[in-house]
């Protein structure tokens, strides 16, 4: 598990044969065998380690589903270890299961933020626009943001200095990719009142059978 608060850069040092490497030098100090890293929101574990380069193995359904395979040589990348048991949580919980491939179609400085927006390309199962709610977090090649606003199929967050100059955002330009994971609190709200009003909608029409409903019908069945 991750907060979205990225660490440091790394740089992309190859992608093939199932494994990426990454130059790290924070982080790859302190690397272990077997540590969770996200790179670019991506969870991965550290299989080798030739400080400051750290290799990753990644299978074939992360490389489809994400915006990994438009990785290129020297590219940044946005680097973050797992939490640990005295971890402060800044963010929002991100799990580094990625969710979509999000595609940039705004950038803009307005004040003192910029200002980018995305529009979801392909989703992994679904559609995940459902989870994206204005004020609510949402995850950007493993950055912790907040919507601020939602138009024709794209949504906006804006992005303090901070954060713009720490991480690969600077880097970006309209039309590049970037990996989307939505909240997972939203995920399991929406998915579980999904599932709540499938069951009672299925409860209805058992109750109902072929008969018209009536408002007596509804009170009776504890629907009103």
């Amino acid at each position: 598990m991750f907060t979205g608060i990225i660490k440091e850069q790394g740089v992309v040092k190859s992608l093939n044969n199932g494994i990426l490497s990454v130059a790290v030098k924070i982080t790859g100090k302190n690397a272990y065998i077997g540590q969770s890293i996200a790179v670019n929101g991506l969870c991965l574990s550290v299989k080798k380690i030739n400080y400051p380069v750290l290799f990753f193995d990644f299978t074939p359904a992360t490389y489809l589903a994400s915006a990994m395979k438009y990785l290129k040589t020297n590219e940044s990348v946005n680097i973050e270890p797992a939490l640990s048991v005295n971890s402060d949580i800044s963010g929002h919980f991100v799990l580094g299961h990625v969710d979509a491939i999000g595609r940039l179609a705004f950038k803009e400085r307005t004040g003192n933020s910029i200002v980018i927006g995305v529009k979801i390309i392909n989703s992994i199962d679904g559609d995940i626009n459902k989870y994206i709610i204005k004020k609510g977090s949402i995850g950007i090649d493993g950055i912790s943001l907040t919507v601020n606003d939602i138009k024709n199929g794209v949504f906006f967050v804006s992005i303090i200095p901070l954060t713009y100059g720490e991480t690969n955002l600077k880097f970006k330009t309209v039309g590049d990719y970037v990996n989307i994971e939505s909240d997972i609190i939203a995920k399991t709200v929406v998915n579980g009142l999904n599932g709540m009003y499938a069951g009672e909608a299925e409860k209805l029409r058992k109750l109902s059978g072929n008969n018209n409903l009536t408002v007596q019908f509804l009170e009776e069945n504890g629907f009103m």
